[in-house]
């Protein structure tokens, strides 16, 4: 009797666990940068090879996201970034996915046209020294970043970026530009 109580709770527990993440679960995935800090100069390239930083921006909102294309949570993020891109005007909000694949270009593109992706330009660290100078610890990372280019906060790990409460937090933060 004591086992099969025992079991019967042990699964009522697994399923309960496995259950989705709570409705609010990407306000509590930030994490508040407090006081907001300026984030390094970081240099990086687009698909081209043209050089590109963090100040060409200014001005705009940023969303700076650290992904590879070996990264499990990264590959499910990405059309939700894609998505999330379009929904927005390009003079207030930019997100920059910087690829941290060591053949950086060739494995972006790649990923972008295997997962269709067409509104976030392809950007690589060529150096593989951003993630060390903005204090990552993994993948995926993204950095929520002012026009005058201060950290506002970041979220660690995979987020929802296609939930309502998603694009809600950035229309606040859009509205705070008007």
């Amino acid at each position: 009797m004591f086992s099969r109580l025992f079991a019967i709770t042990l699964l009522v527990v697994v399923c309960f666990s496995a259950q989705p993440a709570a409705a609010d679960s990407f306000t509590k995935q930030f994490i508040p940068t407090h006081p907001p800090r300026p984030v390094p100069m970081l240099n990086f390239e687009d698909s081209h090879g043209r050089t590109f930083s963090l100040q060409d921006f200014r001005g705009r909102y940023i969303l700076l996201n650290l992904w590879a294309s070996w990264c499990g949570p990264c590959v499910h993020e990405m059309p939700a970034l894609d998505a999330l891109r379009n929904k927005f005007t390009y003079r207030q909000f930019e997100v920059v996915a910087l690829n941290e694949d060591h053949d950086g270009s060739s494995a972006a593109g790649a990923f972008y046209k295997r997962h269709g992706l067409q509104h976030m330009p392809i950007f690589i660290d060529t150096s593989s020294r951003v993630p060390s100078l903005l204090h990552v610890a993994g993948l995926p990372t993204t950095l929520f970043i002012d026009p005058r280019g201060m950290e506002i906060g970041r979220i660690e790990g995979e987020a929802d970026w296609s939930s309502p409460e998603a694009v809600s937090f950035v229309t606040k933060w859009m509205q705070k530009l008007r």
